[in-house]
């Protein structure tokens, strides 16, 4: 190959790469969202209202509120914005991931509020939910709670 062919063929490529570290850039610089998650929001639902989530979370009104716990009215847009927070330190990545954590490992992150705490620092939420919920459950939940904005 001549020098021209190759500086034409190098040039090319830097353009390339160049256009590839812009789109990286700029996917990681914009607000975060939801991971699609592959559970059915009403069966979501009607779990929500079978387990005992709704006697202690209120989904009708706005995060965080609750005497007991957090409301869970606007969770979806919460739980976006928590992960973000520089005091959180659980590994969620979206308001999906955060969620199925808060689920999951309840103590991950425990919103800030004395009521939403036991006396050892422990966050009130029963801790057996990774346990007791199947995964397609878990999805299932996930997928509803995203619909509270």
């Amino acid at each position: 190959m001549e020098l021209r062919g190759r500086i034409g063929f190098v040039g090319l490529a830097v353009v390339i790469v160049a256009v590839a570290f812009i789109a990286v850039w700029r996917a990681g610089t914009g607000p975060r969202t939801a991971a699609v998650t592959s559970g059915d929001a009403a069966r979501g639902a009607r779990l929500y209202e079978t387990l005992p989530c709704a006697s202690c979370h209120d989904i009708s009104h706005p995060w965080p509120g609750g005497d007991i716990c957090p409301n869970l009215g606007n969770i979806a847009t919460e739980a976006g914005r928590i992960v973000r927070e520089s005091d959180y330190h659980g590994r969620a990545k979206d308001a999906a991931g955060y969620i199925r954590e808060s689920i999951v490992d309840p103590n991950a992150y425990i919103v800030p509020r004395p009521t939403y705490r036991q006396a050892d620092g422990q966050s009130v939420m029963p801790k057996n939910f990774g346990r007791t919920l199947t995964p397609a459950q878990l999805d299932d939940l996930v997928a509803f709670l995203l619909t509270r904005r």
